[in-house]
């Protein structure tokens, strides 16, 4: 899974990091009406909220918790007021995303992209790394 998952990341962050600048904005009169759904959330959630590897981001992230706390009052509060604080700024940034891609321009929203492109891949090398050394691993056990 987390192989897998880990690739369909790195696919996905090295063609975002990598197309060029016309290719993600086509001109208005270019957009069939059929494509216009499946672009609507295009670039803000793909990278960053949504998007065929984020499952295999959270079970990567929960496959290699090295700590466990056990259950405590203050580590629930503060994990759910972590959880309220990124979905309140998943929420604005879809709720004024035209007005961020305005004050951007065009050159600001290339940049973002690009970083979160960048950073989307090194997390799916990550990923990548972490599946083969779990792989790995178990099969070494099984040759002992």
């Amino acid at each position: 899974m987390q192989i897998g998952g880990g690739l369909v990341v790195c696919a996905f962050g090295w063609t975002l990091l990598m197309e060029k600048d016309g290719e993600r904005s086509p001109k208005p009169e270019a957009v069939q009406p059929q494509n216009i759904f499946r672009k609507a959330f295009y670039p803000l959630t793909l990278p960053l909220t949504i998007g065929p590897g984020s499952i295999s981001v959270a079970i990567t992230v929960g496959a290699n918790a090295t700590h466990n706390y056990g259950v405590h009052l203050w580590i629930i509060l503060a994990t759910l007021l972590a959880m309220g604080l990124v979905a309140a700024s998943i929420f604005f940034c879809y709720r004024f995303a035209d007005w961020l891609a305005q004050v951007l321009g065009e050159t600001g929203t290339t940049v973002v992209i690009r970083l979160s492109a960048f950073l989307l891949l090194c997390i799916g090398v990550q990923i990548v790394w972490n599946g083969i050394d779990a792989l790995l691993g178990s099969v070494r056990l099984q040759v002992r």
